[in-house]
Order: structure tokens, then C-alpha cells, then sequence
């Protein structure tokens, strides 16, 4: 499953499980302080209410609110990660993740916002890749690993985005559809530009033209 993210996903994450903690240790204490109130063995009654009855509602809710917590915090493990990932080099823009926790997987994402970095990553392995096949040519023993297969693979990606980037800013938007634009009727997808996405349809994506 991919998870969105936006800039301020981490403060929201963050607040959210701090809110959680409070609501569950108040509950907590509640069901102790319930608990307390009643007699040291006090039994209950037949015919009458059951008088640890507040007391287990109280232990309900805190361990509802335990696997709650549960939740957040693996959530704030997970943008944990993708924070490391994104400050790990100033040109990505855009990450993909696909889980919820800490364990999710964590990637770049196929958007023109992140051209340059993927252009770096090809001359950083290009030249690991040259430093490889020139180490194999003197080392018939041991061989290190190449990368042509990957260059090749990030270079399709790369001109895959470029083609995307420059069609999307080429293509003559008619007047009707620069008032669809204007009026937040439809709003571009800015990792993939040639695509407009439709307000109020979940996942609905489209492309404007003339």
C-alpha cells in the first residue's frame, strides 16, 4: 500500500501520538482510581449494578487506545525513515513508500520533480561502473560487480520523465481548460505534469490538451 506524505506529515504524526499516550495513561489512572474507590474485596451483588463495571470500561478504552498507540507510533517510525531518506541528498523531491511502520520500503519516486537526482545517480554509477570493468579486466580471479543493467534502466525512467516534462509544457491548454484549472476544478499532478487530477473523484486522473 502506498502512504502520502506531505510536508507537514511528521508534526501531524508527532501530535497525534502524543495525543493518544495522554488519552490512554488518563484512562489508566482513571480505572485505578475507580478501582481504589471500591472496597478491598467488595463483592458484587445479585440483582444490583455490577460496581466494577466503570472500572472495566475504563481498562477497555486504555487498551483500545494501546493498540492506538500502537499505530502512531509506527507511523512516526515510518516518517522517520523517509526524513533520513530525503535529507540523505538535496535533490530528491518526491519519495515512494510503500507500508506503514518502520519497515516500510523507501524510494524515489518516479516524478520529474526528481530529474537531477536520478541524472546524478547514473554519473555516480557510471563511474563506479568504468571503475568496475577496469578492476575485472586486471582481476581474473575476483570480479566486482557492474552496473550497466541499472544505468541502462535509470536512463529509460529518466527519458521517460523528460518526454513527460517537455510535453506537458508544450501542449497548448485551450481556453476551457485553463478555466477548468483556474477554478480548482482540476489540479496537475506535479510529479507527472501531463496529468490533471479531478476534484472530488479519488485516484481520477486525466490530461488536457486543445
Amino acid at each position: 500500500m502506498n502512504t502520502t506524505i506531505t510536508a507537514h506529515s511528521m508534526e501531524q504524526a508527532e501530535g497525534k501520538l502524543e495525543r493518544i499516550r495522554a488519552a490512554r495513561e488518563a484512562s489508566e489512572q482513571n480505572a485505578r482510581n475507580e478501582a481504589h474507590a471500591i472496597p478491598f474485596g467488595q463483592p458484587n451483588i445479585e440483582g444490583r449494578g455490577d460496581i466494577y463495571k466503570h472500572v472495566k470500561q475504563e481498562w477497555k478504552r486504555a487498551a483500545r487506545l494501546a493498540e492506538e498507540e500502537t499505530r502512531a507510533s509506527e507511523r512516526v517510525d515510518m516518517l522517520s525513515k523517509v526524513e533520513a531518506f530525503k535529507e540523505s541528498d538535496d535533490r530528491l523531491q518526491d519519495v515512494r513508500v510503500v507500508g506503514r511502520t518502520g519497515w516500510a520500503s523507501v524510494g524515489a519516486a518516479t516524478s520529474v520533480n526528481n530529474l537531477d537526482y536520478f541524472r546524478n545517480q547514473v554519473a555516480q554509477l557510471q563511474a563506479a561502473n568504468e571503475a568496475a570493468k577496469a578492476f575485472n579486466k586486471t582481476h581474473k580471479d575476483e570480479k566486482k560487480q557492474t552496473y550497466g543493467a541499472k544505468i541502462t534502466q535509470l536512463n529509460k525512467k529518466i527519458a521517460y520523465l523528460e518526454r513527460m516534462q517537455q510535453k506537458a509544457e508544450s501542449t497548448p491548454i485551450s481556453e476551457h481548460s485553463q478555466q477548468l484549472i483556474d477554478s480548482g476544478a482540476v489540479t496537475q499532478w506535479q510529479k507527472k505534469p501531463v496529468y490533471y487530477f479531478v476534484k472530488g473523484l479519488r485516484k481520477v486522473a486525466l490530461t488536457l490538451d486543445e
